[in-house]
């Protein structure tokens, strides 16, 4: 899937999370304003660290994975979190939940091979999305995900979500000024007009991220987010100095 939005962490006191949030798809040009983006976004790094893939990265140029410690130490975070099993839980939300089976369909134990009793086939039990796949172990099917349930669970845990505006907006002048050759203005787009005003201009518009893909990543257009949680033991693997891409919305 194609990264939406890269979030950066600035601070993480008791239950409060500081961040910004930078819009680098054209497709997602304004930041999701629900309970349910910062609970997904939760999700997402305890799903990277948990997994060893976040950690200093400048393969996505120019705004590259930031982690300010350790793979192994990150694995270490959240397999101590307190509230560890519920993240688990999110995740299937999202996700939808896998479920071992063997070749008919039947449930199976985690270790791939034995049948759980009494014996019954997943698709009797589970409303399945139709996705499946065999990993090192056994075969797997895929639950479907519970987006009533994730809403549900973001109103419990997020206290307040305050987005303020966006920043780095690029003015309707410097627009008109781009010279794009894959892109040239044609006599009916009024550019002459666009040159003389001085308002920040609307994300919708293309050529404005024509315009934003010459620029360095800290001059891109963000948004200040704080969050604040019902208890910090949901922000136990959260820390100032991390940086990563999502493709999450919060919409489920």
């Amino acid at each position: 899937m194609t990264d939406l939005f890269t979030v950066s962490i600035d601070t993480v006191e008791g239950p409060t999370l500081h961040g910004r949030v930078h819009l680098i798809n054209p497709d997602a040009w304004q930041v999701p304003n629900k309970a349910t983006f910062p609970l997904a976004l939760l999700v997402d790094a305890w799903f990277l660290l948990t997994n060893g893939f976040l950690r200093d990265d400048d393969r996505r140029v120019p705004r590259g994975d930031r982690c300010p410690f350790s793979v192994d130490r990150g694995k270490e975070i959240v397999a101590g979190m307190r509230r560890k099993d519920e993240f688990a839980e999110l995740y299937t939300y999202l996700f939808g939940e896998h479920l071992r089976v063997d070749s008919a369909g039947h449930l199976l134990a985690d270790d791939g091979r034995t049948l759980l009793e009494p014996r019954r086939k997943a698709a009797d039990v589970y409303e399945l999305s139709g996705g499946s796949g065999h990993d090192e172990i056994s075969r797997y099917v895929v639950t479907e995900r519970n987006g009533e349930a994730f809403t549900r669970r973001a109103a419990e845990v997020v206290s307040t979500y305050h987005c303020g505006p966006v920043h780095n907006v690029p003015l309707w002048s410097e627009v008109a000024a781009l010279e794009d050759e894959d892109d040239p203005w044609t006599p009916g787009e009024s550019r002459e007009e666009m040159a003389t005003w001085h308002d920040p201009a609307d994300l919708e518009f293309g050529r404005v991220w024509s315009l934003l893909a010459s620029r360095p990543f800290e001059e891109r257009p963000y948004a200040d987010i704080t969050v604040t949680v019902t208890d910090a033991a949901l922000l136990a693997h959260m820390a100032a100095g991390m940086r990563w891409s999502t493709t999450h919305t919060g919409l489920v």
